[in-house]
């Protein structure tokens, strides 16, 4: 939330990156690039060195209504073809990014890879629709990391009935190997201390939007 308030050429302390496993697209041609929400951001970039390494790109965004749609310029620079889809089809493209994707497996894509990235429940949907045609299916699953160097925990996801930690294992995951009724669990376990933290600390953030 801090961070969201920062406007362009402010400045923060410092960070630490890159951590995790980096993306392997080697031997890729043919791919559906799928962002939900605020996933899209990072499904971008994805696309963009997809795009890059000479494959065909179908990229297919989903959000709840049209005055949510973000970098969709962006998107079509790096994309054969770019759909975007809203929930209440207020842009024109009602449904889900699963109906397209499956509509463009019928209509002959023959996808040999599929980047979901986004909401939990919208990586699931992905990943059972892709089973089902047996595409090999990359989630990028962003649980709560703390320490990002896998000594925490916090982390933790079960991939294939192994334990493993999304910052140093991830973000890149098979995702028909991803036990996602337990990711959205945990996903759910810290939602009453962020909800008491968001306010306790909102005169703080007040305080940064006033520029005190």
């Amino acid at each position: 939330m801090l961070l969201n308030i920062l406007n362009e050429g402010d400045e923060i302390l410092d960070f630490v990156g890159p951590l995790g496993v980096a993306s392997h697209f080697d031997g890729v041609k043919n791919v559906a690039v799928i962002g939900g929400g605020l996933g899209t951001a990072i499904a971008y970039p994805q696309a963009k060195k997809l795009n890059k390494l000479g494959a065909s790109v179908d990229m297919i965004t989903g959000f709840r209504n049209k005055d949510l749609v973000i970098i969709e310029d962006m998107c079509k620079s790096v994309c054969d073809n770019l759909y975007v889809m809203t929930d209440d089809g207020s842009n024109g493209n009602k449904g889900f990014v699963t109906q397209k994707l499956e509509e463009l497996i019928n209509s002959g894509k023959n996808y040999d890879l599929v980047i979901a990235i986004g909401p939990l429940v919208m990586m699931k949907a992905v990943s059972q629709l892709t089973k089902k045609y047996g595409i090999k299916t990359i989630v990028s699953m962003n649980p709560v990391m703390i320490d990002g160097t896998g000594m925490c925990g916090g982390c933790r996801i079960t991939v294939g009935g192994e334990t493993k930690f999304a910052c140093v294992d991830g973000p890149d995951f098979d995702g028909h190997l991803v036990d996602f009724d337990s990711a959205i669990l945990r996903s759910k376990m810290f939602k009453d201390t962020e909800n008491q933290g968001r306010e306790k600390h909102s005169c703080r953030m007040e305080g940064f939007e006033n520029g005190r």
